[in-house]
């Protein structure tokens, strides 16, 4: 019986340990905390980087908050493109996306970010702005695969005696 109920508790680890990464918290948020930008590149419909993002305030917070975006050649030494937005945050409204466009003559970029609001989004590479190739969902793979390991692990704990099928069968 003790290796039944440590068959269980092996399953229930590789089950819990597969769906986590589902289940995770997706970051900072509530009243306590601040607002945060967080952005990811795209291309645009003439092939060119864009930078989209979404700018997160706690719940409360009202008036107008302007995003700026800014270029780098190195990632060290930051210049304005020009490029703002100004977002009318309102009461009750928590994100607000936003997007900037890598302009022609801004090509010489390598880096972006976002500020606004007083604090700044991650440093993101144009090289990071392009067509995504989809991932497989890791975590039904894990569950598929940790099912019949589980199986496996539960018939030999309980010495389930399964048949085998005789290989040298003359019929």
């Amino acid at each position: 019986m003790r290796r039944i109920g440590f068959a269980a508790l092996i399953m229930f680890a590789l089950a819990l340990a597969s769906v986590a990464p589902a289940m995770a918290f997706g970051g900072p948020g509530g009243p306590h905390y601040g607002p945060s930008i967080n952005v990811w590149g795209t291309v645009n419909s003439s092939f060119q980087a864009e930078i989209d993002g979404a700018f997160v305030v706690p719940d409360g917070t009202n008036g107008p908050v302007v995003l700026q975006f800014y270029g780098s050649t190195d990632g060290r030494n930051w210049q304005y493109t020009g490029q703002s937005h100004t977002l009318s945050v309102v009461k009750g409204q928590t994100s607000y996306g936003f997007s900037f466009d890598g302009k022609p003559d801004s090509h010489h970029f390598l880096f972006f970010r976002v500020v606004g609001d007083g604090v700044g989004s991650r440093t993101i590479g144009r090289d990071e702005c392009g067509y995504r190739v989809p991932e497989a969902p890791a975590t039904p793979l894990l569950l598929l695969g940790a099912f019949p390991a589980a199986a496996w692990f539960v018939i030999k704990s309980a010495h389930i005696r399964l048949p085998r099928p005789h290989l040298h069968r003359i019929v």
